[in-house]
This record gives C-alpha cells, sequence and structure tokens, in this order.
C-alpha cells in the first residue's frame, strides 16, 4: 500500500489507471463535458474535498514512441482519512466513479467499497512533495474565514480591528457572520 502524503490536515492523492487508447477520446469528451456542467451539487457538498482533477494522458514527454495504453491520472487533495474519502466517492457519486474509472483496466466499480479502495491502492502513486497553504483548516474552516474578511471589509472598510468592537455595526456584522466564526481546538492548546 502507498502512503499518501500529509501536511497537517490534508492529504494528496495521486492514482494512475492504465486504459485502452481506443477510450482516451471518448473519456476526455466526458470530463470536457463534467467540466462545462461544474462540479455537481454532491461535491459541492463534500467540502473536506480541496482538489479533485482527472486527466487523460495518451503520451509521456520522455516517450519517443506512443504508449501501448492510455491512462487516467486522478489527482486530490483532500482533509480526512483515506478510506473516509474514498468511501465518500463511493457511497455519494457511484456512477460517476464508473463513468469516469469504468474505462480503466481492472475497474471493480465503485461498490461496495471494498474492491474500490483496494483499486486506487494498487494504483496510487507516492508523492514526493506536498505543501499546504494552511495545513492546520479544513477548505471549510478558509472559505468561512474568507466570508468573515469580506463581510468585515463590508461593514468596516479598512477600520483597524482593534477598533470595530466600539463602532455601531459590531453587533450587526457579528450577527451576519456568526455561522462563520468558529472556535478551533488545537492539539497542543493547554488543558482548561
Amino acid at each position: 500500500m502507498t502512503v499518501t502524503a500529509r501536511s497537517g490536515r490534508g492529504t494528496a492523492l495521486t492514482v494512475l489507471s492504465p486504459m485502452p487508447r481506443l477510450w482516451a477520446g471518448p473519456l476526455r469528451a466526458v470530463l470536457y463535458v463534467r467540466k462545462l456542467l461544474g462540479p455537481s451539487r454532491d461535491l459541492q457538498r463534500m467540502s473536506f474535498i480541496h482538489f479533485a482533477h482527472w486527466s487523460v494522458i495518451t503520451r509521456f514527454p520522455f516517450q519517443e514512441r506512443r504508449s501501448r495504453y492510455a491512462y487516467l491520472l486522478f489527482r486530490s487533495d483532500f482533509n480526512g482519512s483515506w478510506d473516509e474519502y474514498i468511501d465518500a466517492f463511493s457511497i455519494v457519486i457511484p456512477r460517476r466513479m464508473a463513468l469516469i474509472w469504468g474505462w480503466s483496466y481492472g475497474f471493480p466499480g465503485a461498490l461496495p467499497t471494498e474492491p474500490f479502495r483496494r483499486y486506487i491502492r494498487h494504483n496510487d502513486l507516492p508523492v514526493d512533495h506536498y505543501w499546504a497553504a494552511y495545513p492546520e483548516s479544513s477548505v471549510t474552516e478558509v472559505a468561512a474565514a474568507l466570508r468573515v474578511r469580506d463581510a468585515y471589509r463590508g461593514h468596516f472598510g479598512d477600520l483597524d480591528p482593534e477598533a470595530a468592537p466600539d463602532h455601531p455595526a459590531w453587533p450587526r456584522f457579528l450577527h451576519d457572520v456568526q455561522s462563520d466564526l468558529y472556535t478551533w481546538e488545537r492539539d497542543d492548546a493547554p488543558a482548561t
């Protein structure tokens, strides 16, 4: 089993699956249409995903002659455990997983989850380097922080944050951002 790279709470995953060259064109068309449609609501609700991207490779730069196979490259960053991540794809969007990976050799189907996990593990590539801008924060937390920042600017402009609690708009600001305010607990915080 390949050990995926971690940076704080984030994990990187790179999967390279061989497929018949014949199916490279149709799969590219499927991925292009999926890109035009944008992320589905199911994927948007999976807020632990930082990034997910599929590409079809028909030739590597170092190859003088074309390969016997094409390859499906999947690259993703996410928060949480590897098993939970793969299971989420299997359970939430199994038909889309079949539509994308179904062109690849050895794809067992997205359900049940254990054969799909074994397939992904088998094709998982080692990651040499992985970096995260906010390693201790989830995508949900970063998005919430950006919404709080934007709301602050909308209410107070360039006002010094030290002066904001005395501003008449402070209660309204807190009301507007209350769903985005978090109390983060750190593992190294002293016990109270």
